[in-house]
C-alpha cells in the first residue's frame, strides 16, 4: 500500500521541478515512509554489485536499495535520538553515522540488512597509552582510504587536548566495531572557534578542512596521527568555509560556503606555500541560494545547493569551471535550507543519489538521477593587434546564439567555453577597432584554440582578408 501511495503522489511532486543534463530516475519519500525530513547521504554497495543509498534522518537511519532506481527499496531503518543533523560515511560492510544528537557514533553493519546489528558507540581507547576518550555526539565524519575515520565537530569530549572544535582520528580499519583513538588535530595558533571544522575530506596523510567559522580551507599533515601538523591555509571568497574536495590529481581543492549568493571555488595546492584562487562560481547568481556540499567526480563537481538543487560543473579547467547540468527538486528559490541537503555521485552504475530535506510534501525524499550531461567544448585563444603584432587586453568575445562573453587579459588571451557542440559563430571586438566576426566548430571534451587579430579603424584596411591576413587559426587538442 505504502507503494502505491508513493506512485499517485509522485506526479505532483515532479510537476514542481525542473532539470538540465540531468533526468530524475526515480524517488523514495519519507513523508509516507517515517514521517521525516531528511540530511546528509552516502552511497555503498554490496558484493553482488547491488547499490544502496544510506540516509541520514532527522529521527534515524535509512538504507534504500536503489539497484533499479525506477523502484527504490527500503531494506531498513534504524530509529534513533531527533536530530536535524547527521552524516555517513562507510568502511567496508560498515555504516558509520554521526549526529550532534549526543547518541554517539553509529555503527550499522550493512551485511545484515534486516537493520538489527548495530551498535552506539561513545567511548573510544588508545591501545598505547590507555588512554579512553569519551564524546557524546559530533557534526561529521569522513573515512579515508586507510581505515581511518575523522570526527569533526565533536561534543563533550572528556580528554584534553581533544576539543570539540578540531578533528579527532579513530582506526576502524583493525576493529571496526570498536575504533581505536589515534590522536587529534588542534592547532595551538588558532582560536576554539577558528578550530572548529564544519567538514572535511582527506586523502594519503592530507587532511583538507572547512573550518566554518574561521573563513578558512586548512591542509594539515596527519601521517602522525599523535602529532599532525598544519601545512597551509586560505580564505574562501564569503569567509564561511563550509566543506573542501580534493581534484583526483591532487593539484586543487573545491570548496563552499554556506551563504546566501556564495561561491564554489576553486585553489591551486601544487605548491602549498603559495595556494592561490583559481576560479569561482555561483549556480544561480543573484538568487540568494546557498551552496551546501561539494564532490569532485572526475572531470565533474556535484554539489547539492539547498534550494537550486544538484548541480554540475565541469572542472576539466578548475581555473574556467562551467555549470552543465543540474536538478531543482525544491519548487522554492532564494535563501534558505531547504531543499537538497547532500549528494552521492559515486555509485558504479553512474546515477547520482541525493537526499532532499523537505521537497516532498514538506518532508523528505530521496531522488536518484540519472546522467544526461558530458564535458563542455572549451575555447580559447589570443587576440592581437593587425598591424603592430602586440597583444590586445580586454578585447570583447561574444558566442552568438549564446549569452556568453569574455575579455582578453593583459596579454591579450581568453578561454572560454559552451555547453553543447556545434558550429558558432565569435565576434571580436575593440573600441577602436574593426570587429571581426569568425565561424568555428566546437565539440564536447575538445579545447579548441581561436585566434584572430584585429585592425584599428583608419588603418586602411576595411576587409582584413584584403590585408593577407589568415584570421582563423584552430588546434583541436583533447
Amino acid at each position: 500500500m505504502k507503494r502505491l501511495i508513493l506512485f499517485l503522489l509522485l506526479p505532483v511532486f515532479v510537476s514542481a521541478q525542473s532539470g538540465w543534463n540531468m533526468n530524475l530516475l526515480g524517488s523514495f519519500d519519507y513523508d509516507t515512509n517515517h514521517n521525516t525530513k531528511c540530511n546528509d547521504i552516502w552511497g555503498w554497495e554490496d558484493d553482488n554489485g547491488n547499490e544502496f543509498a544510506l540516509v541520514g534522518l532527522e529521527n534515524g537511519f535509512s538504507c534504500v536499495d536503489v539497484t533499479d532506481p525506477s523502484t527504490p527499496i527500503e531494506m531498513f531503518y534504524i530509529s534513533d535520538t531527533n536530530s536535524i543533523w547527521r552524516d555517513i560515511k562507510t568502511w567496508g560492510n560498515y555504516a558509520y553515522i554521526t549526529t550532534e544528537a549526543d547518541a554517539g557514533l553509529l555503527v550499522v553493519d550493512l551485511t545484515d540488512m534486516t537493520g538489527t546489528t548495530y551498535w552506539h558507540l561513545k567511548d573510544f581507547t588508545n591501545n598505547t597509552t590507555g588512554i579512553t576518550l569519551h564524546w557524546e555526539g559530533a557534526h561529521n565524519i569522513y573515512i579515508d582510504e586507510n581505515g581511518i575515520a575523522y570526527i569533526f565537530g565533536a561534543s563533550n569530549p572528556n580528554v584534553w587536548p581533544a576539543p570539540p572544535n578540531s578533528a579527532i582520528f579513530l582506526d576502524v580499519a583493525n576493529n571496526p566495531t570498536n575504533p581505536e583513538y589515534l590522536g587529534e588535530w588542534d592547532d595551538s595558533l588558532l582560536t576554539s572557534q577558528e578550530n572548529y571544522i564544519h567538514d572535511g575530506m582527506v586523502r594519503g596523510d592530507t587532511m583538507y578542512a572547512g573550518c566554518i567559522y574561521g573563513g578558512k580551507m586548512h591542509i594539515v599533515d596527519v601521517s602522525d596521527k599523535s602529532n599532525p601538523q598544519t601545512l597551509g591555509q586560505h580564505s574562501t571568497p564569503n569567509n564561511f568555509t563550509h566543506n573542501a574536495w580534493l581534484s583526483d590529481d591532487g593539484n586543487y581543492v573545491f570548496t563552499t560556503d554556506e551563504q546566501p549568493d556564495a561561491y564554489l571555488a576553486a585553489y591551486n595546492i601544487s605548491d602549498i606555500n603559495n595556494i592561490y584562487e583559481v576560479d569561482r562560481i555561483q549556480s544561480n547568481p543573484g538568487s540568494n541560494s546557498i551552496p551546501h556540499n561539494t564532490h569532485v567526480d572526475g572531470n565533474f563537481l556535484i554539489t547539492s545547493y539547498y534550494r537550486d538543487g544538484t548541480t554540475v560543473h565541469d572542472i576539466t579547467y578548475p581555473n574556467h569551471m562551467v555549470q552543465v547540468a543540474y536538478y531543482d527538486s525544491y519548487s522554492g528559490s532564494g535563501n534558505g535550507f531547504d531543499g537538497c541537503w547532500g549528494t552521492y555521485p559515486f555509485l558504479s552504475s553512474g546515477n547520482i543519489i541525493s537526499s532532499d530535506r523537505n521537497s516532498y510534501n514538506g518532508k523528505g525524499v530521496l531522488n536518484i538521477y540519472g546522467r544526461a550531461f558530458q564535458q563542455a567544448c572549451y575555447l580559447m585563444g589570443n587576440v592581437t593587434d593587425g598591424i603592430s603584432g602586440n597583444n590586445l587586453a580586454s578585447a570583447d568575445i561574444t558566442i552568438l546564439s549564446t549569452t556568453i562573453t569574455t575579455i582578453t587579459n593583459i596579454i591579450g588571451d581568453y578561454q572560454t567555453a559552451v555547453v553543447d557542440s556545434g558550429l558558432y559563430e565569435v565576434v571580436f571586438s575593440k573600441t577602436g577597432y574593426i570587429s571581426d566576426t569568425l565561424s568555428i566548430l566546437l565539440d564536447n571534451g575538445i579545447m579548441t584554440t581561436l585566434n584572430t587579430q584585429l585592425f584599428l579603424i583608419g588603418s586602411g584596411c576595411t576587409d582584413p582578408l584584403a590585408c593577407n591576413y589568415d584570421s582563423l587559426t584552430t588546434i583541436n587538442d583533447s
